[in-house]
C-alpha cells in the first residue's frame, strides 16, 4: 500500500500500466518466498501452523529466498542499474522493494532478515515486533492496520478504475480477515 501510494498514479497508457504493475512487484517481490513457502507448506504439504514459522520457515532454501528478497544491497545496485540506463521500471520496482523494506526493518525483533545479504548475515533485531505481543506487536498491527485503511481510502480515491477498486476491496477485506485468522490461531 505504501509503495503504491508513494510511487503509482492511474494509467493513461500502456507504459504506464507497466510502471505501475513493476511498483506492485516490487513491494510484494520481499515477501514472495513466504507467500510461496505458506502455500507449498501448509496447503500443499499440510504443515502445521507451529511446525510452519517454528521450524520450516527456518531452513534451507527458506532462509536464503527470504534474504534474497529482502537485500538492500540488491535492490540499492536495481536502483543503481535503472537510473544508469534510464530504466523506468527498474527504478521503480526497486524503490517500492526498498520501501518495503524500509517500514520492514524497524518492525521484525526475532524473525528479522538479513538486509545486507550477501556481504553479511547481520540481523537489525528490532525491539519491537510487527506481530509478537511481547515486543509491542499488538499496538504495531493496529498502527499498521489503520495506516493500510487510510492509504486503501487515499488510493481509492486516486485511481478509478474497476481492476483498481476491486484489488483495493480485497486488501480491506484482509485487514478483517487476516486479524480474526490470528485471534483465531493464538486464540
Amino acid at each position: 500500500m505504501i509503495g503504491a501510494a508513494a510511487l503509482a498514479r492511474p494509467a493513461e497508457d500502456a507504459a504506464a500500466r507497466r510502471r505501475n504493475l513493476a511498483i506492485l512487484a516490487g513491494a510484494l517481490v520481499a515477501d514472495a518466498a513466504i507467500f510461496v513457502l505458506f502455500v507449498w507448506a501448509r496447503l500443499v504439504q499440510g504443515v502445521s501452523e507451529a511446525r510452519l514459522w517454528g521450524e520450516v520457515y527456518w531452513q534451507e532454501p527458506w532462509q536464503t529466498l527470504v534474504a534474497v528478497g529482502n537485500s538492500l544491497p540488491l535492490y540499492l545496485t536495481l536502483l543503481a542499474v535503472g537510473l544508469w540506463a534510464r530504466s523506468r521500471i527498474a527504478v521503480v520496482f526497486a524503490a517500492a522493494a526498498l520501501l518495503h523494506l524500509a517500514f520492514d526493518l524497524p518492525f521484525h525483533r526475532d524473525d528479522a532478515h538479513p538486509h545486507f545479504w550477501p556481504f553479511s548475515d547481520w540481523r537489525f533485531r528490532s525491539p519491537v515486533s510487527y506481530w509478537d505481543p511481547a515486543h509491542h506487536g499488538a499496538l504495531v498491527s493496529l498502527a499498521e492496520a489503520a495506516l493500510g485503511l487510510v492509504l486503501i481510502v487515499f488510493l481509492w480515491r486516486r485511481f478509478q478504475s474497476l481492476p483498481v477498486r476491486a484489488a483495493l476491496l480485497l486488501a480491506f477485506a484482509s485487514y478483517i480477515a487476516v486479524p480474526a485468522y490470528f485471534t483465531l490461531m493464538l486464540g
